[in-house]
């Protein structure tokens, strides 16, 4: 667990869903469980698991198969500085902006992510979702967390569903991130944990 210092330089509250779209979602692009890039990202607050980025998650080289809603960009000039890795990009979320990652792999061997996040203004809470390909499932919250200040600060570590873990294989899985109405947020350098490779 990580302690009241590791989130008290970020006022954040993290809604974690997961939903199923309605009808028939986009055809889901072939993604691999087969992770081979890991590192202890999140070390520095206590959290020795190793990670893995999402695909173009550093924000540094354009979308790289993000996509953006209602205004959400990458920006420059407020790049995540905890990691101490040279860079000048994030994504904003203005309010009622979103922000979907590429399809991910996810199964047995990936219970959870996390990432890095600065609440630039406003009070409101960031929340993220997962679409499945298919399914029957509902939105469904599983945890929220509040911190406090306006600096950078790693997320609480977001454990996935069961029915998102359940398949040996695996099944592709989009993030969403969303900022509600009259709040800023600033995401940096997302991260999935393949859990094997401890």
């Amino acid at each position: 667990m990580l302690s009241a210092r590791a989130f008290g330089s970020a006022v954040i509250a993290v809604a974690v869903a997961c939903v199923v779209a309605a009808g028939s979602p986009a055809k889901a692009s072939a993604a691999s469980c087969n992770y081979t890039q890991v590192s202890q990202v999140f070390a520095p607050w206590g959290d020795a698991s190793l990670y893995t980025p999402f695909q173009g998650s550093t924000f540094e080289n354009g979308a790289s198969g993000w996509s953006w809603g209602n205004g959400a960009k990458i920006v420059a000039g407020d790049s995540n500085p905890l990691l101490g890795a040279t860079g000048t990009h994030s994504v904003e979320l203005p309010g009622g902006a979103t922000a979907r990652s590429p399809w991910t792999c996810v199964n047995t061997s990936t219970p959870s992510m996390r990432f890095f996040v600065r609440r630039v203004s406003g009070t409101g809470s960031l929340t993220v979702t997962g679409l499945v390909n298919s399914g029957d499932k509902t939105l469904t919250t599983l945890s929220t967390l509040s911190g406090s200040g306006g600096s950078w600060a790693p997320s609480p570590v977001v454990v996935f569903p069961p029915y998102l873990t359940a398949s040996i294989t695996g099944i592709n899985v989009q993030f969403q991130f969303s900022a509600p109405a009259g709040t800023v947020f600033h995401v940096d350098d997302v991260e999935l944990d393949p859990y094997l490779r401890r």
